[in-house]
Parts: structure tokens; C-alpha cells; sequence
């Protein structure tokens, strides 16, 4: 229970390995979403007689912004894992501000 109060009052509670899961995680909610829009365009262009061939230019911005979306999470993530790193190996006096 407190790991979860923790999480939502925005305090330090993941690990390197909790980084990883939140990643994989979100890597395959990315990946359904994306199989989800891309079988219904299929699915609307087929029942409007529209070859795929034709619309194919439209998936650009769809294949765009998956992979700007990624890689945003992505950087986060490191630089999650780089203040993780570095807060953990200062000692308690140091985070905090001097007066």
C-alpha cells in the first residue's frame, strides 16, 4: 500500500528493474493501439471499396508519431534511470537545499 501511495504523491519508488516493466509495458500498449488503428483503417477502406495501395502516404504521420511517442517515453525513462542512479548514491544531506 505505501508503494502505491508513493507512486501517486510522486515520490522516488521505481527501481532500475521498475523502469524496465513500466517500458515494456508501455512499448506493447503502443504496439496494440497501433495494430488496433491500422486494422480498422484496413477495415474502413475495405468496406468502402478503397485500395490500401492508394492510401498508403496516410500512414506516415500514424508511423510518425508512434515513433516520436516512443522515443519521448524512451528518453524519460533514461533520465528517470540517470536521476534514480544519482539520487541513490548521494548520501541523505546532500539532496538537500542549502540555506
Amino acid at each position: 500500500m505505501e508503494t502505491l501511495i508513493n507512486f501517486f504523491v510522486l515520490r522516488p519508488t521505481f527501481t532500475f528493474f521498475g523502469l524496465k516493466v513500466v517500458w515494456y509495458i508501455y512499448l506493447t500498449n503502443t504496439l496494440l493501439q497501433a495494430y488496433v488503428a491500422i486494422a480498422g483503417i484496413f477495415r474502413l477502406l475495405a468496406q468502402r471499396g478503397i485500395s490500401w495501395e492508394a492510401w498508403s502516404p496516410n500512414f506516415i504521420p500514424l508511423v510518425l508519431g508512434i515513433i516520436a511517442q516512443l522515443a519521448l517515453v524512451r528518453l524519460l525513462l533514461e533520465i528517470a534511470a540517470i536521476v534514480l542512479s544519482t539520487w541513490r548514491s548521494q548520501s541523505p544531506n546532500q539532496g538537500e537545499l542549502q540555506r
